[in-house]
């Protein structure tokens, strides 16, 4: 064998020469990791030259260290980091995974019309419309137009997810967060051009209460039965739960404004809670913009489709089954294929906007005269019947994906759809009356605001430890059940309202 063999570098360059030893790469023997990486330090900004000679005692390579430069001549080191961005910024519109062939104009109709059962209820619009026109009973026209808008919330949400289909996950998140309340904000607009303030602040938090118990609550009852005990990102349901504590904030802080200081401001306390309002409107819009740049940029690895937690599955015998469940995925990348070419989601999109415009609107005209002739209260109409109609399509995706052990995903249909009510919704209707001139503020009724701490409490301390299991939403129904009925009888507070905030 004789004696050890060495490698030898040399690097030469105009400030210094550098020479190493190193064990040399035999036929038989792999590349050592130090030399590996020592080799990588020299040629990261470096060029080889010369030539390698290597014996069975010696091999020496020279290198000459030289710096690197671009076609203008000028160092890459400061270069990198634009071209870095962007290709980054590139990625935003590049789909998340094989687009696959794009369908036709037909298969895309086809497509729509099977998308959902409910689409069934797409007769019911030419009904509604019908007995608006001939100005038929309240309650039918109520009815018919609530059942009609249930297809038209589910065929707006496919024609996002098309279009969020041909782009990555971080934009097509963005497409579904802004278009994923549409019916409700439809049905606020409305009601905030009809001046009926009490009608927009209830139905948004009739929202908010709904998404929090009832598609929460049935989403772990079901995927609870299927499975012993459920897992999902503790991280994100914390954050979740932070953000839903500071839009109650938002509410509360105004609520106790009007509580202990309204007698002493008198005139005053209109103008100064117009203010607050608008001010902590713009607050809750920047924290939304700095939410979606967290989930959808900077830390979207968190929200991605990567193992994270175990579940159990109960069979008949008795015997439990591990399954591991993945983060949360968007609805659209759940589809194997595009089910509609691009122009023809776009048709979706516009014309189930407008057809739900106008049959909201014959809903919002006609549910006073429902109110009159019925024992039931405005305040129940509007805080339970509206909210679960125009999120019937949300509750359905949330209540599947979390029977199939997608629990993150329901986490994120549910508890996502709140988030953007409450930070974006909310807010934006508020900075919209004032530029309207209309006096929408964030002091809603004390009793719904309540209701909304006390579920908004009881969501963190069931998905704080990231598990869930079915009795967990026992409770929440149960809660909401029982707001449900608290409200059955419940009168509007707007005559509560200093008289600088009744909207004329």
């Amino acid at each position: 064998m004789g004696e050890t063999p060495t490698i030898s570098a040399t690097a030469n360059s105009s400030n210094a020469g550098l020479q190493t030893s190193y064990p040399p790469i035999t036929d038989d023997d792999e590349e050592p990791p130090d030399h590996r990486s020592h080799r990588s330090n020299l040629s990261r900004d470096s060029r080889v030259t010369g030539k390698v000679e290597r014996s069975s005692t010696i091999c020496t390579y020279t290198v000459e260290e030289q710096p690197s430069t671009s076609l203008s001549g000028l160092p890459q080191v400061s270069g990198e980091e634009p071209v870095r961005r962007l290709s980054r910024l590139r990625t935003l519109f590049t789909p998340a995974h094989t687009v696959g062939p794009i369908p036709g104009y037909k298969a895309s109709l086809i497509a729509a019309i099977k998308y959902s059962p409910l689409n069934i209820c797409l007769a019911f619009i030419p009904v509604s419309w019908a007995l608006h026109y001939t100005h038929q009973s309240h309650t039918l026209v109520f009815v018919f137009s609530a059942l009609a808008i249930i297809p038209l919330a589910a065929l707006l949400g496919l024609g996002t997810e098309q279009v969020a289909f041909r782009t990555s996950q971080s934009v097509g998140g963005l497409l579904n967060a802004t278009l994923g309340n549409v019916v409700e904000m439809i049905i606020a607009g409305i009601a905030l051009k009809e001046c009926d303030l009490a009608l927009v602040q209830s139905s948004l938090l009739g929202g908010l209460l709904s998404n929090l118990l009832l598609v929460l609550g049935t989403a772990f009852i079901v995927g609870g039965f299927r499975f012993h005990q459920q897992e999902f990102q503790p991280m994100a349901a914390q954050l979740n739960s932070s953000l839903m504590t500071v839009s109650v904030i938002s509410l509360l802080v105004p609520a106790a404004f009007h509580e202990f200081l309204g007698d002493r401001l008198a005139g005053e306390e209109g103008p100064l809670l117009l203010q607050l309002s608008r001010g902590s409107s713009i607050v809750l819009i920047l924290i939304y913009i700095a939410y979606l740049f967290f989930q959808f940029y900077s830390h979207n690895h968190l929200f991605m489709d990567v193992p994270i937690s175990v579940a159990h599955q109960k069979t008949k015998g008795g015997a439990e089954i591990t399954t591991t469940t993945t983060a949360a995925l968007p609805t659209w990348m759940l589809h194997d294929k595009a089910k509609m070419n691009i122009p023809s989601a776009i048709f979706i999109l516009v014309a189930s906007t407008a057809l739900a415009y106008v049959t909201a609107e014959n809903l919002v005209s006609s549910l006073n005269g429902l109110v009159e002739n019925s024992s039931i209260s405005k305040e129940w109409i509007t805080l339970i019947v509206i909210p679960v109609i125009s999120n019937a399509a949300e509750h359905a995706t949330a209540v599947v994906v979390a029977s199939k052990g997608k629990f993150d995903l329901a986490m994120s249909v549910a508890v996502g759809s709140c988030i953007q009510i409450a930070l974006f919704v909310v807010p934006v209707l508020v900075i919209i009356a004032w530029g309207m001139g209309k006096p929408l503020t964030l002091l809603f009724d004390p009793i719904e605001t309540m209701c909304l701490f006390m579920s908004v409490l009881i969501v963190k301390f069931s998905i704080e430890d990231g598990k869930s299991h079915w009795m967990s939403g026992v409770v929440l129904i149960g809660v909401y059940v029982v707001i449900a009925l608290s409200f059955w009888d419940y009168p509007m507070a707007q005559n509560t309202l200093p008289a600088t905030l009744i909207c004329v």
